[in-house]
């Protein structure tokens, strides 16, 4: 119900011979409104006024707590409190509508002058996207209150769907760093039960080094993550938040109207928390650009989703301890300093330590790849490893690939093999040349080339695959040889069996023995 300066106001244009739809632009107030109004006498006004004060309405059994929460947090929304109201009453629907509720709230926020604090951000709308073909990441981070008082930061992943604006959101205690990036997109991918095939992000230190004029440069452990789950990938310029609207809104939601105002009592009940209000809430109310709602539309759009790798590229398969990689290039292990291939460190490089019977390999977080292996050593304070001093810096890389191309007498397949060594591994290149070029000393020509394309028809590129396939491939050669130098044995010992003697014959050796003696 408008107040007596606004009835005042609609009866004052009246008289000027304005339209209702005139007024109510001049006023800001809905044309239906003022139609209310339009013919009413103040004795009417009155009357209807105090009718008004007098009446009871559905939402006021929680007047209190409306009051409360506004009280003590002036830019709460209606929305919010709608929530909150429902998870506190423990119910799916209430016996108001959400709609009615906003007036509500926006009647007892005039009544005690309770002002919302107004903030403005502009964006650019976006066009519709056919279902499973994008999605958009973003994260935020939220000041709460804890138990006791005081106030802790938590850091949230947000995802949702361009096409169903599905959501899902992950909270954590600390800042995001690669690995638990690449950690919320695995959980993410698993709760929509596939993946888009474009992802849109912003520009973050954590995926991205150098936008370098549209040939982006990835951290390497995102670079890793995307080579196994080959999605393509929209980088926002800077300080482009219009290319991730969505997004931007929805980290926006889960922060204000999930997390805001929340006591923080631990980060597991929190994310619960938020995966049931996505359900009750998040996901199940109806979108104000699409007039739908996301979780039905969803349920469509996720028949065009890809399915992903179960694959966990964070867990090894003992499920192993990380462990920090040295400046100097070896590994910690139980008092003892493990080597690693000179060029594994960098700033924050953490590795695996894979301990299988009498042996540890050192491997890759991401992609389990193996650095090194060596002889688990149970003693402490001991260097283990040798020095690689095989690097060969003095020749450039094409000289060296053209020495191994002449070792390989020129096979067809040594030319795409070590491209694919070349962009997998870039910063290692030049130390699997040098580890090719050493296989040639260890191995006969014939039985690296019977490798090189072995490896070519797995899709197994590196030093590393090449000498496992070479001495897999040697083992195969070594049994068939076993059964012919058995086969080759002279024919009165193949076959036969040694003589069986009766019992009798010792008894009557051992009696001569006792009377002789």
């Amino acid at each position: 119900m408008v107040d007596w300066m606004n009835y005042s106001k609609i009866q004052e244009q009246k008289r000027k011979g304005f339209k209702k739809s005139q007024i109510a632009r001049k006023l800001g107030i809905n044309r239906e409104t003022v139609s209310v109004y339009w013919d009413m006498t103040p004795a009417e006004y009155a009357a209807r006024f105090e009718s008004a004060k007098n009446r009871t309405k559905k939402a006021d059994p929680h007047k209190d707590f409306v009051m409360e929460c506004l009280l003590k947090y002036p830019d709460m929304s209606a929305a919010q409190l709608y929530d909150w109201i429902k998870e506190r009453c423990c119910l799916e629907t209430l016996a108001f509508q959400e709609r009615c509720f906003r007036d509500y709230v926006k009647s007892i926020r005039e009544e005690y002058d309770i002002r919302k604090p107004e903030t403005l951000r502009q964006y650019e709308a976006m066009d519709e996207l056919p279902p499973g073909r994008q999605a958009q990441v973003d994260m935020g981070e939220i000041s709460l209150e804890t138990t006791n008082g005081r106030h802790k930061k938590v850091y949230c992943f947000g995802m949702v769907m361009t096409h169903s604006r599905y959501k899902y959101i992950l909270w954590q205690e600390k800042p995001f760093t690669t690995d638990t990036f690449v950690q919320a997109h695995i959980k993410a991918f698993a709760f929509f039960g596939g993946r888009p095939q474009e992802m849109v992000y912003d520009q973050d230190k954590i995926l991205a080094v150098s936008e370098n004029n549209g040939d982006i440069i990835y951290t390497e452990r995102f670079q890793s993550y995307l080579n196994e789950a080959k999605f393509d990938i929209f980088l926002c310029h800077g300080a482009d938040p219009e290319s991730k609207g969505l997004i931007e809104n929805v980290v926006k939601y889960a922060k204000h109207g999930f997390a805001e105002h929340r006591i923080f009592r631990g980060i597991d009940s929190f994310n619960a928390d938020c995966i049931a209000w996505l359900k009750r809430t998040g996901n199940k109310k109806v979108h104000g650009t699409t007039k739908k709602i996301p979780a039905e539309v969803f349920a469509l759009e996720k028949e065009y989703l890809i399915p992903v790798s179960e694959y966990n590229f964070a867990v090894a398969v003992n499920d192993s301890i990380e462990y920090q990689v040295r400046k100097d290039n070896i590994v910690l292990y139980k008092g003892n300093r493990y080597r690693v291939p000179k060029g594994t460190y960098s700033p924050g490089k953490k590795v695996f330590m894979v301990v299988e019977e009498a042996s540890i390999s050192v491997t890759d977080i991401l992609t389990g790849e193996i650095y090194a292996t060596h002889p688990l050593c149970h003693d402490k304070g001991k260097l283990i490893g040798q020095k690689r001093n095989d690097r060969d810096t003095n020749k450039s890389l094409l000289e060296q690939e053209r020495m191994i191309q002449q070792l390989f007498q020129e096979d067809r397949l040594v030319t795409p093999f070590l491209e694919h060594i070349h962009q997998e591994k870039p910063r290692y290149y030049r130390d699997q040349l040098g580890a090719i070029r050493q296989l040639f000393e260890d191995w006969n020509t014939e039985l690296l080339i019977h490798g090189l394309h072995y490896c070519s028809e797995k899709e197994l590129y590196s030093a590393g695959d090449l000498k496992s396939s070479i001495i897999y491939l040697a083992q195969l050669k070594i049994e068939p040889q076993k059964k012919e130098k058995l086969a080759a044995l002279p024919s009165k010992y193949r076959g036969n069996a040694p003589e069986i003697r009766d019992l009798s014959v010792y008894e009557h050796a051992m009696e001569r023995s006792v009377v002789s003696g």
